[in-house]
């Protein structure tokens, strides 16, 4: 196989760098250029016509999605973003993946052997990450406009901020990332992870107790929180068919 020309294109510093370390267990990958810019990612794919760009929906403001008609060239393209609403476009583009943030090295793999892989052919882009958590796993999310790298079973409780959640860690941090609590219950390792209430889910890990309260619903405590959280009375029901003994 010859070598797969790749253009990197992110806002994020951090993010490049990472791309780039689980880019290189790939040998069929040549990372030829990158770019953090809308402009600037123009110029570069125009210029050096790759065949992969791993490509961030957001570049400063500016959507990439409109970069695509920019181009004089049809590379394969992976959206990596926090935006799950373009992905209807992205199938529209023949996009060959479409991931959403918080990444993984083993969900950036399964993007790449759809292209590396013999006998695979491109399919079409998916917004859909069906890779569960392990509890000791390794994902960058954003605290204060800058990437770090999170252990999953680090984050002591996660709760629905409109179109957003807050990921709230056990060190007091907050990451308010493009995502759903639907799509965290679905990937959190459920031998640690709960939801609780439709709009929280809680580390088990770190419950100081729970009680009962009013109209069958229940209260739960973590430690080094004063305030209670409510559990929902169909919640409450599963937590006690499930964990009582």
């Amino acid at each position: 196989m010859k070598n797969i020309r790749t253009v990197l294109v992110d806002d994020v510093e951090v993010m490049r760098v990472t791309l780039k370390k689980v880019l290189a267990q790939f040998p069929h990958i040549e990372i030829v250029g990158e770019a953090s810019t809308f402009d600037e990612a123009r110029d570069v794919i125009n210029s050096l016509q790759p065949d992969l760009v791993l490509l961030d929906i957001d570049l400063n403001g500016l959507t990439s999605i409109d970069l695509i008609g920019e181009l004089n060239c049809t590379p394969k393209i992976i959206f990596i973003t926090s935006h799950e609403n373009f992905a209807v476009k992205a199938f529209e583009l023949n996009a060959v993946d479409y991931i959403i943030k918080p990444i993984s090295a083993k969900r950036i793999s399964t993007a790449i052997d759809k292209i590396t892989k013999p006998n695979d052919e491109l399919s079409g882009a998916s917004s859909e990450n069906d890779e569960t958590f392990q509890s000791d796993q390794i994902i960058l999310l954003n605290f204060d406009n800058k990437m770090n790298f999170i252990k999953i079973k680090d984050i002591n409780f996660i709760e629905a901020y409109g179109n957003y959640t807050k990921v709230n860690m056990d060190d007091g941090k907050l990451s308010i990332t493009y995502n759903s609590i639907k799509n965290w219950d679905s990937k959190l390792p459920e031998d640690i992870f709960i939801q609780i209430h439709r709009s929280t889910i809680v580390n088990l890990l770190n419950v100081q107790k729970i009680e009962k309260w009013t109209n069958d619903t229940g209260r739960l405590y973590l430690k080094d929180i004063e305030k209670p959280f409510e559990i929902s009375r169909s919640y409450f029901f599963q937590i006690k068919k499930k964990y009582k003994m």
